[in-house]
């Protein structure tokens, strides 16, 4: 356990961090969130002593280790990667070498021989027990979770970027297994595959931690806590983010009543005192006011938040149902394909997510989309009256560097739109003067934020964007997500911020090996049907290692062969009752569709229902939708079925071999 006690920390005359008290349990995950500036890094190098407090103490058991990540680039040495990570463990690695010394002069015959002996079985003992034996393999588990390959292992650490040698100093810090692990924004050099990789490690670790994110989806899946750092104070909330969210708002709605009742009683008491101040026969009755007002508590209310921009994006002309069809598309800039054999159709009104590991081909199937690239083999067609607002960070080439950003948005803007360009302007923090800036005089960043604030604004129907959150802070976030989740055309988005995607889509598409594989729900939906497959992937290849290993068996001795029996039936029976299972409710689902089908095939007959446009569309979706369903049933019930074929024959051979 380490405990802070009356913490406070200056900056000049600027207080930061006003007399926190904290209590960091064994085994917790704390998120520690608050704005930038707040002082959440400072506290972090506080906790590790590379900086002293003003005042206040820092109490932690004797032998505590700390281990902590920055956010800025750190110096991790020279030499190969996996030495880099392994010699975080410096008594594994001294010990490592005192040994192989000892084996060299046992070697060369130097030395007393009995003693040498005496040593090195010491050494091996301490070297076992502090896990030396496995740390290699260990090393090299975290590296390839972390995005590396095998072959990259020995690669010099010289030859890697910054990104790469701060995720060499996590997977060190990883391998030390510190007792509190403080994390300054992890996610920032990681891709969505590593990212996951590290959530589900991080979700074994035994020790304490302290994660500093500004990624709300990886902040929900990890934290136990929420500490708040706002105005030099530290506020506890226990749970998730989603809780710590309904809990600050009703906080700051219970400070505000009682700030307000208190306010309305120091007046009505101040009303009484100045009535009867000069009265005789009130004179003590008033100075017992006074003192009431003197001891009475002070509330401080917290400054207003940031102002907060709210605007709708609203379509001009409604495309047809469907927005786009691509059937059989292959692609590849040389050799291998890119993309194969890809089937998709998006209809109007989805929010769909594209998902896959940096280089699968998302920008790539984005572009083609757009018409910036064509296929070698089959096609894509975009529906009737559908215009495309295509945002990536390379479309800020498209801008007019000599306009100013208030003209570059004005040529572009629908009509409706017009009055809310100052908003959405100031929604991406250009405010007052700023406005009238040469777009050529602009960042890299902020070049981006005007090409992003221009698509929303456009007469478009089907918006494409790829990373949209790049350069937003998180006011700005949320107000994207606002305005998206309102908006009435299609969507289809590429992003890194998982959370931005859970609360937006309803469809995920992941590009993998070149191929599309169609997830429906939300982020967190995909997440948990994939996760599924591969406990499910995990449990055929357990199924076909025992059927190996039994072919093994029945040449060895009868004992190992009715071992082998037994353990095949149990996994059998498993996978079987699984099987079964899926298949009754297979079959209940398609009941169910088929009488949802017969209903809408009975609407759609009707000519009554096409009076009503908008519930006649929308009738013919959900029919699209049952078809679509009912084929997936239909196809996991005949696989489910199969399958279970096979295992039956299984369990014949079995029995006639014993």
């Amino acid at each position: 356990m380490l405990q802070i006690r009356e913490l406070s920390y200056n900056i000049g005359e600027r207080e930061l961090l006003k007399n926190i008290h904290w209590v960091i349990n064994p085994g917790k995950r704390v998120a520690l969130i608050g704005p930038n500036g707040a002082g959440k890094t400072t506290l972090l190098r506080l906790i590790t002593a590379e900086i002293r407090p003003a005042g206040g103490s820092i109490i932690k058991p004797k032998n505590y280790r700390i281990g902590y990540l920055p956010q800025e680039e750190i110096a991790v040495g020279e030499g190969s990667i996996l030495a880099s990570v392994m010699a975080g463990q410096g008594e594994i690695v001294q010990l490592e070498q005192q040994i192989a010394d000892i084996h060299q002069m046992l070697d060369d015959g130097i030395g007393d021989t009995r003693a040498l002996l005496q040593r090195l079985g010491t050494l091996e003992a301490r070297y076992d027990s502090l896990g030396g034996y496995t740390l290699e393999n260990q090393a090299k588990a975290i590296l390839s979770g972390l995005g590396f390959r095998k072959v990259e292992f020995q690669r010099g650490l010289v030859t890697l970027s910054g990104g790469w040698r701060m995720r060499v100093y996590l997977a060190r810090l990883l391998l030390q297994n510190p007792d509190l692990l403080l994390l300054d924004e992890p996610t920032n050099h990681l891709d969505v595959p590593s990212l996951e990789w590290l959530e589900q490690y991080l979700l074994s670790f035994s020790g304490s931690m302290v994660l500093v994110s500004h990624d709300r989806f990886f902040i929900d899946r990890l934290s136990q806590e929420i500490c708040e750092l706002e105005h030099g104070v530290l506020t506890h909330y226990a749970g998730s983010y989603h809780f710590y969210e309904a809990q600050k708002t009703l906080h700051e709605e219970q400070t505000l009543k009682k700030w307000q009742e208190l306010r309305a009683e120091r007046e009505r008491q101040q009303r009484f005192i100045e009535r009867f101040r000069y009265k005789a026969t009130k004179a003590a009755q008033v100075q017992s006011r006074i003192k009431q007002l003197e001891k009475m508590q002070e509330i401080e209310l917290p400054p207003p938040p940031p102002q907060r921009f709210h605007f709708q994006i609203r379509v001009p002309v409604n495309s047809y149902h469907h927005v786009l069809h691509i059937q059989n598309l292959s692609f590849r800039y040389g050799e291998p394909w890119v993309l194969q054999d890809l089937d998709l159709d998006l209809y109007r009104g989805q929010k769909v997510a594209l998902v896959g590991v940096n280089g699968a081909g998302k920008t790539t199937l984005t572009r083609l989309i757009c018409g910036e690239l064509h296929p070698q083999q089959g096609l894509i067609r975009i529906g009737e009256r559908t215009s495309i607002g295509f945002y990536a960070q390379h479309q800020v080439d498209a801008l007019n560097l000599k306009a100013t950003i208030m003209e570059e948005l004005s040529a572009t803007t629908s009509h409706e739109l017009q009055s809310k360009i100052r908003n959405v302007l100031g929604l991406f923090q250009f405010h007052g003067e700023d406005v009238f800036k040469p777009i050529g005089v602009l960042s890299g960043g902020e070049k981006a934020r005007v090409s992003l604030a221009k698509i929303l604004l456009s007469p478009v129907n089907f918006l494409i964007m790829d990373e949209p959150t790049n350069h937003l802070d998180l006011t700005a976030k949320e107000a994207l997500e606002e305005a998206l989740t309102d908006y009435d055309g299609t969507l289809l988005l590429i992003a890194h911020d998982r959370y931005f995607l859970d609360k937006l889509v309803t469809r995920v598409l992941e590009l993998k090996n070149g191929r599309l594989q169609v997830y429906e729900g939300n982020y967190t939906d995909y997440l948990d049907r994939r996760a599924a497959q591969e406990s499910d992937r995990t449990e055929l290849d357990r199924a076909s290692e025992i059927t190996a290993a039994g072919a093994e068996f029945s040449r060895k001795k009868t004992k190992e062969q009715k071992r082998w029996e037994a353990e095949m039936r149990q996994s059998i029976s498993k996978e079987r009752n699984q099987l079964q299972r899926q298949i009754e409710e297979a079959e209940k689902r398609m009941t169910e569709l088929e009488l949802q089908k017969t209903d809408a095939e009975r609407q759609l007959g009707d000519p009554a229902t096409y009076k009503n446009g908008d519930h006649a569309a929308q009738l013919q979706r959900d029919y699209a939708r049952i078809k679509a369903d009912m084929e997936a049933c239909v196809k996991t019930w005949e696989e489910s079925q199969l399958r279970l074929e096979q295992l039956v024959e299984q369990l014949r051979e079995i029995k006639n071999k014993g």
